[in-house]
């Protein structure tokens, strides 16, 4: 026979038990890491939603992941293009956030401003998100709206990834301290491109100071594009930094290098009198990149910056110049606000600069 005593002892286990159980499951439940794939998102808000896509390639725990938001065109869905992305992701390692449009028309037309922000704060409560690389892309309608969002409204974008879009006026980029670069895309049969919004968006692009890559490819329509064009509109996207931890904030006229430690910058004349200032080029890495003066695809100069702290005790400024103009080249050591300027006379071949002795200012 059990005594009542034995029973109440029993009993108080058995709870104990019980709430260990419970109290544990809960603990699993709030380690178990994300759902990769596709997911779903629902915005009741907007009474739309988004699918997020979170790689399997990718390893957590090696730090936050770039982003890329993908808007479709007028009339289509993200279902459709759930296919040509997913390798994409992949191979890139990046996540996507792909919505769909609030009006069966495009976006622009209902609250897709809303819609956005709620799928990126979905995918921020389930994975950690590198602030200075989220970047956005579209097709056609949904490029245009990628370009407006961009520069119309404080987003933070890293950068800008159309795909035959019409165009849409702009008349000023909100943001004061950053204007995301653009790449963009065009097949010369695509009747947005012989109608003219190529032409006006770069006009447009080029009065608003954003610095433009462009792929144009002979006998490509609307809706069709070489195999390598997605891939290498989504890898200029990843190269791009929204400011940078070391402090340089990346502007069409400055060039971030090193990680955002330095800041680059040129000022030019000619002989008739005209002056400028450099403007960067799209082409860069993390420790050099070109500027031009007179014409975005006529590039004048290159800038260095080498991290040589572990064999000679300072940072290397290399620069090399294919001009016979006055500049004044100043390169900036942010974390210590030392500055070195370079400076070619007017009517000189401009002289390579190798300065290997630039700042003595590791680490």
């Amino acid at each position: 026979m059990v005594s009542l005593p034995a029973l109440a002892r029993l009993r108080s286990s058995l709870l104990h038990g019980l709430l260990l159980l419970v109290c544990c499951a809960g603990f699993a439940a709030a380690q178990e890491p994300p759902r990769r794939g596709w997911w779903r998102v629902e915005v009741p808000e907007t009474e739309s939603y988004s699918f997020r896509y979170i790689p399997f390639s990718v390893d957590l725990d090696a730090g936050p992941l770039p982003v890329i938001i993908f808007l479709h065109g007028s009339g289509s869905a993200p279902e459709p293009w759930q296919l040509f992305l997913q390798p994409l992701a992949e191979a890139l390692e990046v996540a996507l956030i792909v919505p769909r449009a609030a009006s069966n028309l495009a976006f622009g037309v209902g609250a897709d401003d809303r819609t956005l922000d709620a799928a990126l704060a979905d995918l921020r409560g389930v994975v950690a998100v590198d602030p200075a690389r989220v970047g956005i892309a579209g097709h056609s309608a949904g490029g245009a709206y990628a370009y407006v969002l961009a520069y119309q409204r404080a987003s933070r974008f890293n950068g800008v990834f159309i795909l035959s879009s019409p165009y849409r006026t702009v008349l000023d980029v909100v943001d004061p301290d950053y204007t995301a670069p653009l790449r963009m895309y065009y097949g010369t049969q695509d009747p947005n491109y012989q109608g003219g919004s190529y032409t006006a968006l770069r006009q447009q692009f080029q009065r608003l100071g954003v610095a433009v890559e462009e792929e144009i490819r002979p006998g490509f329509g609307h809706n069709d594009w070489p195999d390598s064009t997605l891939r290498d509109g989504f890898q200029f996207l990843l190269e791009q930094r929204y400011g940078t931890a070391g402090g340089c904030v990346p502007a069409p006229q400055r060039l971030c290098l090193g990680e955002g430690r330095f800041a680059a910058e040129v000022e030019w004349r000619t002989v008739a009198g005209e002056s400028g200032v450099g403007q960067v080029a799209p082409a860069r890495t993390a420790d050099s990149g070109l500027f031009w003066f007179f014409q975005s695809d006529n590039w004048e100069m290159q800038v260095k910056v080498l991290d040589a702290c572990a064999f000679s005790g300072h940072f290397w400024v290399f620069a090399s110049a294919t001009t016979n103009v006055e500049y004044t080249l100043r390169v900036t050591d942010l974390q210590t606000g030392q500055v070195r300027t370079y400076t070619n006379p007017q009517g000189q071949t401009a002289l390579t600069v190798t300065d290997t002795a630039a700042f003595k200012t590791c680490p």
